[in-house]
């Protein structure tokens, strides 16, 4: 199903030598994390749930790109703008379904948005560093 939705993310040169990076990510003096994030690259399914009546969100599902994942949320780079507190739900390969709240978005460049986002259920981050 993966390979027959379009992936619109433009993801700026400046941003892709970070992204060729992998394995737990340095924590910085202005991290407030919890938990270790874990770089890694993986496309997944998202499909926005409606939870602001004014923003009109297609049902229609759409690829983003994960880059990082801990144990209670995930940044990912996706093609348009979510805003704090919009919910949407993610599936990848050979996962179930997450369901996820923005936390941030900061937008990188056209048709690129870099979004952060957290979890209510803690997320079994062995499948993902293990592969």
């Amino acid at each position: 199903m993966m390979r027959n939705l379009p992936f619109d993310v433009q993801i700026p040169r400046a941003k892709l030598e970070e992204l060729s990076k992998s394995g737990p990510a340095v924590p910085t003096n202005s991290d407030q994390r919890r938990f270790v994030r874990f770089r890694q690259l993986k496309r997944a399914i998202l499909k926005c749930e409606p939870t602001f009546p004014e923003v009109e969100r297609s049902e229609q599902l759409s690829l983003g790109l994960i880059t990082n994942i801990s144990k209670d949320g995930i940044g990912l780079l996706y093609h348009m703008q979510l805003y704090p507190k919009e919910r949407f739900v993610l599936r990848l390969e050979n996962s179930g379904l997450m369901r996820f709240s923005v936390a941030r978005c900061r937008k990188l460049g056209p048709k690129c948005y870099e979004i952060g986002a957290t979890t209510a259920t803690p997320i079994d981050i062995r499948p993902f560093i293990s592969q």
